[in-house]
């Protein structure tokens, strides 16, 4: 499919933003990112080595991946709303006990808005002005 580019990178960017629902993948990556961060991150305090080392360690790659995937597929392909909505809302629910409570909450907070918000999301014909 051949189109011709009209209008600057940020108007043709924020065409692409509408038509997919892009706040909710947004979310869902961030999610994944906070699912996957304690489980795989050391830091230096001083001259203290922190690391949060636990036997959730393959569920939370898994899952992390997982939400990952639902949100880079919803931004590729929009009509996957639906049962990627449904299976990041689950990944979600289940990181709560699985993944290090959930990424510290945060990462189930993250996933359960974000999962709503793609969900939420429809496709609206915008009329130029």
């Amino acid at each position: 499919m051949l189109t011709t580019a009209t209008g600057t990178r940020r108007e043709r960017f924020r065409e692409w933003r509408h038509e997919r629902p892009f706040t909710g993948a947004t979310l869902l990556c961030v999610s994944a990112v906070l699912l996957l961060l304690p489980a795989y991150t050391t830091f230096r305090v001083g001259d203290v080595l922190v690391s949060i080392s636990t036997i959730s360690g393959v569920s939370t790659l898994f899952l992390g991946a997982l939400m990952a995937l639902c949100g880079v597929g919803v931004l590729v392909r929009p009509g996957l709303r639906v049962p990627a909505g449904v299976i990041a809302m689950l990944v979600a629910l289940v990181a709560l006990p699985a993944a290090n409570f959930g990424g510290f909450l945060l990462g189930t907070l993250f996933g359960v808005v974000g999962s709503s918000a793609v969900l939420a999301w429809t496709a609206q014909s915008r009329r130029s002005r």
